[in-house]
């Protein structure tokens, strides 16, 4: 009678119902929930035999059934296994298989914007593995406190992270989703008028490495993931980052350094995940 799918290039949540006679004849009322935030980004209303599609980054959700009585009827929980795509079902089986082998984990997420979507959620979520999660605007950090305010296997740092620290120019606007030190990222989103500049102190890439024993880091720091992963000196089983924002230059850089530290790479819809071809504990 219900059909859910995921399309992940798409960014796209699909929702089919068939005849609901068996429940009265319908109505039901469809409900989009954030396995994080327990937010409510869509609602729609279906009779028999109709459909109706979200588009958007909002897909690490469950959907929840009601009827015309306002009673849940149906909740279709979200699984990485089922619904991820094969970077979260990667980083997903890897921290599994640590968990079930006693080994603990320890992960640095940089770029965690509200905390709401990401590959590395649906771990955390499940207490899987510890981690550091960072990220440099004010107004997605607020967000992401509350959203991870009742997690203990979570430390959060507002802060911008560039490879060698110091005072950097960080660009601001809308929502906070496309901050950054590169001008001219954020310029592809946003208009100028939309746009502040400001001088903030950054934290170093290489010193936060060196100095903590991480074996898997998450990057989404528009447009500079190539600069800290070149300048890593201790290396991770699992590096995942935004590579759609990188040029023709620094994927060469960042496949000869892969190859000559031993790592495989996976690329789904814009990202990648390198893994260690032989992983340590």
């Amino acid at each position: 009678m219900i059909n859910i799918s995921y399309n992940r290039k798409l960014n796209q949540t699909g929702i089919e119902v068939g005849d609901l006679s068996p429940i009265g004849g319908g109505p039901v009322k469809v409900l989009l929930k954030n396995i994080i935030s327990d937010e409510i980004h869509f609602t729609q209303i279906l009779n028999s035999n109709t459909w109706c599609k979200w588009s958007g980054a909002e897909l690490i959700t469950d959907i929840l059934f009601y009827d015309q009585n306002d009673e849940l009827i149906h909740k279709h929980n979200w699984n990485v296994i089922s619904h991820g795509d094969e970077i979260e079902k990667s980083l997903w089986s890897y921290l599994k298989s640590r968990k079930k082998r006693g080994v603990d984990s320890k992960g640095l997420v940089i770029g965690t914007h509200d905390g709401r979507n990401g590959h590395w959620i649906y771990p955390i979520k499940e207490n899987l593995s510890e981690a550091l999660l960072i990220d440099g605007s004010e107004k997605q950090f607020e967000k992401l406190k509350n959203n991870y305010r009742s997690k203990n296997n979570v430390n959060l740092i507002n802060t911008i992270v560039t490879p060698h620290g110091g005072i950097v120019e960080w660009f601001q606007g809308g929502e906070g989703y496309t901050d950054t030190v590169v001008q001219e990222l954020i310029q592809d989103w946003l208009d100028d008028s939309q746009i502040t500049k400001v001088q903030k102190q950054s934290v170093s890439f290489v010193e936060l490495t060196n100095t903590n024993s991480f074996d898997w880091i998450h990057l989404d720091v528009e447009g500079i993931d190539g600069d800290l992963i070149l300048s890593l000196e201790k290396f991770p089983n699992v590096i995942v980052y935004e590579s759609m924002n990188l040029d023709s230059e620094m994927e060469k850089k960042l496949n000869h350094w892969f190859g000559k530290h031993n790592y495989k790479t996976l690329v789904c819809n814009g990202n990648t995940m390198a893994t260690k071809i032989n992983l340590q504990d």
